[in-house]
């Protein structure tokens, strides 16, 4: 009788592990954003060539952008949706005055979070909206933060 019951229950744990197993690679799989620096290149409509930068921590984004042809510079910040396949952002010119949202969606690939940036750019009283596309340039990790600490030796 000993025996007739180890099949079974050698069979439902290795069901179990294996469940397990393939539980956790699905999560190893997924794709998202590490919490480092994504920078972007690309248009907001036609023909207003930008420099983006984003930078991710948990849920909240911020970042800021230069548009090429007048330097002038904006910054943002707001969330990425619980799905993580986009952003909405709020953005503030040099005088930290609201002057449009962003709402965007990442185009992913097989293990490269946010190849591309497309959404669209509305200014703040809604009159004007622009298509933006943006694609990746670089990503950079953001390492280990080390603390720097002082010892005093005070001796015997």
């Amino acid at each position: 009788m000993l025996i007739r019951l180890k099949k079974p229950l050698f069979l439902i744990l290795f069901s179990l592990l294996l469940f397990t197993i393939s539980g956790v690679k699905a999560q190893v799989d997924e794709i998202e954003p590490s919490r480092g620096l994504y920078y972007y290149s690309g248009f907001i409509g036609d023909s207003e060539k930008v420099e983006f930068n984003l930078q991710f921590n948990g849920l909240a984004v911020s970042g800021s952008y230069i548009i090429e042809s007048t330097g002038d510079m904006y910054v943002f910040n707001g969330r990425m949706g619980l799905e993580r396949q986009g952003i909405g952002v709020l953005v503030y010119d040099s005088n930290n005055i609201f002057v449009a949202s962003i709402e965007a969606n990442f185009v992913n690939t097989e293990n490269n979070f946010g190849k591309m940036l497309n959404g669209n750019w509305k200014s703040a009283n809604g009159k004007q909206q622009r298509n933006l596309k943006l694609k990746k340039v670089a990503e950079f990790a953001q390492g280990p933060t080390i603390t720097p600490t002082l010892e005093i030796y005070q001796g015997d």
